[in-house]
């Protein structure tokens, strides 16, 4: 009997607990098919617990294997391996339910969505952008597609590590007071789970969000960015507009994981400790078992008090194998370490100047002020006896030619802004500043330094 699409989800999703198992299963081995067995264990489990007859023979029929394959719900029956795939999405919607059971998003994965952007774009660079070439049209949908999918990933994984950092937070520190080995164990178990998640899921997403990561190969936001100029370029300053919003959502996930990564870096701070502690206790055992073992001669032979034990006995035998087996394993590119290094003093410098005490200034600070203040009254002043009549095609090259003449060693480029502003006020009313947006932006150089601005125009 054929139990239709619809009915089967319905009765799926009111016994979700059963593929919540199933699920477990496959996270916890770490695959993406399910042996047929445990299936049909888990079926005969959920029947024998069904009270109402009735109820018990509509699900017989709904998860008979035949009929979940016949409506697509399994994807997959391999009968020589005996194993059975879920569909993904439907994997997807159960997912869905838990946060605990989102799957984050791995190197791999991320690596994956990388290449699909590259190819979209190198697809698009090659099309003609014409309303009426099919090949466009078609690459247009799948971009758009591919950036909604992109988005609803980064979301779920976003969800899924701030779920998993308070879960192991609250653990943690409840476990603070450790009375057994049994509890030390389980303790020690979730620093390595805090250590998996940072370097395989944390770090990669970073990297993946991080649009000034030097690397081999393009950051996918740069690709994104790419993208987006290309459909400007073409004439699609609309389809252009959706794409940056699609970039500034997925970009807005960073300060998220930041703070998650943030949360469990004290960890794992402690779980290197308990490494290197671990390591201590070793050598050391290790080292007074053999000074023991050379001290007595031989008519003492198996009678010293440090004995030699097997390596069941032995509790921190291998523990060092497990501690170099913990490692980050993580491929590094090619990159400019002295950026990162003077990124890195700038924030420890930030930091030692929030945890300084307030500075009491005394009066002999108040001439610095008192010059920059001389200067902004000067630029009022020349902006007041200036007389500009309209129409100006670029109000900041007239202003920056006045200053520079009237301030001279005194004129800094950021100056020009506040001279732009004190001539808002005075010519707002009377006449109109019209704002025009090109790409690239006008610019400005003057004593190595550069301003970028969208031209303003001035007008009756």
């Amino acid at each position: 009997m054929i139990v239709a699409l619809d009915r089967t989800l319905i009765l799926l999703i009111e016994h979700k607990d059963m593929m919540f198992q199933l699920i477990d299963y496959m996270d916890q081995n770490q695959r993406k098919d399910l042996p047929t067995e445990v299936f049909f264990n888990s079926i005969r489990g959920k029947l024998e617990s069904m009270i109402s007859k009735k109820e018990s023979d509509r699900l017989n029929d709904a998860f008979d294997l035949a009929n979940l394959i016949k409506i697509g719900i399994v994807s997959e029956f391999n009968k020589s391996r005996g194993t059975i795939a879920f569909q993904p999405t439907v994997l997807e919607i159960f997912r869905l339910f838990d946060k605990e059971r989102v799957r984050g998003l791995r190197s791999a994965e991320l690596e994956d969505i990388r290449k699909q952007l590259e190819n979209a774009y190198e697809q698009l660079e090659a099309l003609s952008f014409a309303e009426d070439d099919l090949a466009f049209l078609e690459q247009h949908d799948h971009l758009f597609d591919l950036l909604r999918r992109v988005n609803s990933k980064i979301q779920n994984n976003t969800d899924y590590l701030q779920y998993e950092a308070d879960r192991l937070s609250k653990r943690l520190d409840h476990d603070q007071a450790l009375l057994s080995l049994h509890e030390s164990r389980q303790h020690r178990e979730m620093l390595v789970q805090v250590k998996r998640i940072y370097d395989r899921e944390i770090i990669p997403t970073l990297e993946f969000l991080n649009t000034r990561e030097y690397s081999k190969a393009k950051a996918p936001l740069t690709i994104i960015d790419d993208i987006s100029r290309l459909y400007d370029r073409r004439g699609y300053e609309d389809d252009s507009y959706y794409i940056d919003q699609y970039k500034l959502s997925i970009l807005s996930h960073y300060k998220a994981v930041e703070k998650v990564k943030q949360a469990l870096q004290r960890y794992l701070h402690q779980e290197r400790r308990h490494r290197l502690t671990y390591d201590a206790i070793e050598k050391a055992y290790l080292n007074l078992q053999t000074l023991a073992q050379n001290t007595f001669t031989e008519s003492l032979k198996g009678r010293y008090i440090f004995k030699s034990w097997d390596s069941d006995s032995l509790y921190f035998n291998g523990l060092k194998t497990h501690a170099a087996g913990q490692e980050s394993r993580i491929e590094w590119h090619e990159r400019k370490h002295l950026i990162y290094f003077n990124e890195y003093l700038v924030s420890q410098n930030a930091r030692k100047r929030s945890d300084n005490s307030a500075e009491i200034k005394t009066f002999e600070n108040k001439h610095q002020n008192d010059r920059h203040n001389m200067i902004k009254r000067r630029i009022e002043q020349v902006v007041e006896r200036f007389e500009l009549k309209p129409p100006v095609d670029d109000l900041y090259i007239i202003l920056h030619q006045l200053l520079e003449e009237n301030l001279q060693e005194d004129y800094q480029l950021n100056y020009l802004l506040y001279g732009v502003s004190c001539f808002k006020q005075r010519y707002g009313k009377k006449f109109s500043i019209q704002l025009s947006f090109n790409r690239p932006q006008q610019s400005i150089r003057y004593q190595n330094q550069v301003l970028e601005y969208n031209k303003r125009e001035f007008i009756v």
